[in-house]
């Protein structure tokens, strides 16, 4: 080892330090326990340099301990040169230890439990490999929290041991576990005055006397936290009162106690907006949380834009999976310009929301009267049809999925033998993905085929029927813009729907983006679709409720336009 002593301080960017005969992890490793290496806070003189000198060997030594090199052999060198600092370590890692003998095993009620098993067996821990303490840690962690998880609280280990043989490059490993007796859920108490104990007892995601789980609480405490009806939720799982148990049954039981806080009964919400396909919107609401001590709700809104005005109520009842089930029903009166027609829309409907395998499916039934003109004067029409939509949506991230699927299809229909002013059965599938791109970028592409079988087309009202072209649709061109003209040139609708996007989108600063689009889409009469194309570029904010999107679009099948601005806010999928 060779020192060169000088005076004065020395700056702390003025020590550079070379690690030679490593690399990789145990490169990384050892900068990473090199206090000379740090960046200080202060500048340093040649006494404190030294001596952190003097410590780097014993730091590089302890640093490759854990990837199992025990006996290394490191020259340590520091020098100075044009008023810098060189400190040089040349490192031989030496022989990688190897486990010799392992005794890996659990012992107690738990030892036979699968999920114990099946953690021993996902053990990277092997006798005649190399000593890695990573596995070991993992190992133990992975082990303890497989046992706590199905109830055993007292579990801890027997033996955690790791011998070390330097000079024979050898390491015994003793990891015993001992899972002690399995705990159970014991009576549930929710502290409510608000609604029927039975019901809120079907919020519960387990019952007394199953294997205690920390998480199945956390479960609890989120059901009964997304509920409408309480503002507050604590858990206290009171193991210190454990149940006596009787002798043919001693497993012990631990009582759950659940505090809440109710929110309001009732809730008032305004919003306001602007989207460029329905212009600035205003919304009035009034939420009754709970109607009765069975969780009935009632929920009534206002909406106003300039192509849309509605006023609807909708009675909730909460059905089966009370979290998510739920019976429903509603009335709307609507007005609303579908294309270039006015339509006045009164509905009544009763629906059926439950889960179906891995998504969502709502039944429902739904009486109509619309009025309107499509350009040979004023008509109604009558509908009565019964309906199923059929959702899938997952992603990593709901409100902004880097990578997630939406699947949804739709199928209704009427017969003009139960009051509907036409025979017709309609099918819609809608569906969207999002794939990463690296670690800034993602392609997102969406699509939507739908087709209508009638007996008399004629008869079928605006909402019935499909437009193309805006936000969601295809860019370039305006709301609902696309589809079969009447004589008069007015957007009357079509019986079959085709739409097509992908979009490329990167992050180039933070939360912000710019995207490049290709969209084609056409509503016509027959399946001989025409498809109207637009392309263009776009501005992305990832906002804290959802992407806010400004897009620059130019139509390529429409002469009469250049470029159509877009904008709009909400999640992707």
């Amino acid at each position: 080892m060779a020192l060169l002593a000088l005076c004065g301080p020395v700056r702390a960017d003025d020590v550079s330090v070379t690690l030679e005969g490593i690399e990789g992890e145990l490169a990384d490793n050892a900068r990473a326990f090199l206090t000379i290496d740090d960046k200080p806070t202060r500048e340093r003189d040649e006494a404190r340099v030294r001596r952190l000198h003097r410590l780097a060997s014993g730091e590089i030594r302890q640093s490759l301990q854990p990837f199992g090199y025990y006996a290394p052999d490191i020259e340590a060198e520091l020098t100075r040169q044009d008023d810098q600092w060189q400190a040089r370590y040349r490192v031989d890692p030496g022989p990688a230890t190897l486990v010799t003998d392992l005794k890996l095993d659990a012992v107690g009620e738990g030892a036979d439990l699968p999920a114990v098993k099946q953690a021993l067996a996902d053990s990277k821990l092997r006798a005649g490999k190399q000593l890695d303490h990573r596995h070991y840690e993992a190992t133990k962690s992975a082990l303890l929290g497989t046992a706590y998880d199905a109830g055993f609280l007292d579990a801890g280990y027997r033996a955690a041991t790791i011998r070390v043989q330097p000079e024979q490059a050898e390491a015994d490993i003793e990891l015993v576990l001992d899972t002690g007796p399995r705990y159970y859920f014991g009576p549930i108490e929710i502290e409510q005055d608000i609604l029927d104990p039975d019901f809120v007892q079907r919020y519960v995601p387990f019952e007394s006397g199953t294997p205690f789980n920390a998480e199945r609480l956390i479960d609890l405490q989120l059901a009964l936290g997304d509920t409408d009806y309480f503002e507050q939720v604590q858990i206290e799982a009171q193991r210190e009162n454990l149940l006596d148990q009787p002798d043919t049954d001693p497993s012990p039981q631990v009582p759950v106690r659940v505090s809440t806080e109710p929110r309001k009964p009732r809730r008032y919400s305004t919003s306001i907006g602007y989207g460029t396909d329905t212009g600035a919107r205003l919304g009035l609401g009034a939420e009754f949380r709970r109607l009765n001590r069975r969780g009935h709700q009632l929920r009534t809104d206002l909406r106003l834009s300039e192509i849309k005005q509605s006023l609807s109520a909708r009675y909730d009842i909460p059905i089966d999976n009370v979290l998510e089930d739920r019976l429903s029903f509603g009335a709307t009166a609507t007005q609303e310009e579908i294309g270039d027609v006015r339509t006045d829309q009164f509905r009544l409907s009763a629906s059926r929301e439950d889960g179906w395998a891995k998504g969502r499916r709502r039944l429902y039934l739904n009486l109509e009267r619309e009025s309107f003109d499509l350009g040979n004067g004023r008509r109604s029409s009558d509908l009565l049809y019964p309906g199923a939509t059929l959702s899938l949506k997952q992603a990593d991230d709901l409100l902004r999925p880097r990578q997630g699927i939406s699947l949804s299809l739709d199928v209704h229909g009427g017969t003009e033998a139960l009051v509907s002013s036409a025979d017709f059965i309609q099918a819609k599938l809608t569906a969207a993905l999002v794939v990463p791109l690296g670690d800034r970028a993602r392609l997102l592409t969406r699509g939507e085929l739908a087709g209508t079988e009638t007996n008399d087309f004629s008869a079928l009202p605006p909402s019935q029927r499909f437009y193309a072209g805006g936000d969601r649709s295809v860019r370039g061109y305006g709301y609902q813009e696309i589809g079969p003209k009447n004589a008069a040139g007015e957007n009357t609708g079509g019986q079959y729907l085709a739409v097509a996007s992908i979009e490329a989108e990167y992050l180039f600063y933070k939360q912000f983006g710019a995207a490049v689009f290709f969209d084609a889409g056409d509503a016509s009469p027959t399946t001989g679709f025409d498809l109207k194309r637009g392309v263009g570029v776009g501005f992305r904010w990832l906002s804290p409720i959802g992407t806010l999107r400004v897009d620059f679009a130019h139509p390529l099948d429409d002469p009469d336009s250049d470029f159509s601005f877009h904008f709009s806010l909400g999640p992707d999928l």
